[in-house]
């Protein structure tokens, strides 16, 4: 349980710092590379790159769960509790249908690299499992807004779903 606890709680910081670790010796290595040796590498690029894909989505995911997500709260801040709430749990409503239509539209996109072979020039790898980082995150996303409402009504709907 211990351990679930911590993956629950760490997975996403883990892995961004893990991602944003790699974009950061991938790009000083290319300016060490090109500076000092006029030489580049094509796959310090693409690591930096894909790096950066793989710690945005991720990050996004861990904005959910900690509800840091950017909202204008001055108007919902001066409204009675029960339309707080109201515009609070519209707003996560819209935005869980947003995430939804991004997986399947993620997923429609991922399913056809799976058809065709598309191999990316610097590292060698298949571009179908960088790009299976974005519905699998939307999904995580997805499972960290239902989170939230779980842990809310776990505590008897105290507080605010923020």
């Amino acid at each position: 349980m211990q351990l679930q606890r911590k993956v629950d709680r760490y997975l996403e910081e883990v892995v961004c710092t893990v991602a944003l670790l790699v974009v950061a010796i991938s790009v000083i290595l290319q300016v060490i590379l090109r500076f000092f040796f006029s030489s580049a590498s094509a796959w310090a690029e693409e690591t930096a790159v894909f790096g950066m894909i793989l710690a945005v989505y991720l990050g996004a995911s861990m904005a959910t769960r900690e509800r840091a997500h950017i909202r204008i709260t001055i108007v919902v801040n001066s409204l009675p509790r029960i339309w707080q709430i109201g515009c609070i749990v519209l707003a996560d409503i819209l935005w869980f249908g947003f995430v939804a239509v991004m997986i399947f539209q993620t997923s429609v996109y991922t399913k056809l690299l799976f058809e065709v072979t598309y191999i990316s020039p610097g590292l060698g790898i298949e571009l179908k499992w960088v790009q299976l980082v974005m519905p699998l995150s939307l999904g995580l996303m997805l499972f960290r807004i239902l989170q939230v409402y779980w842990h809310w009504g776990k505590y008897n709907w105290k507080g605010m779903p923020l």
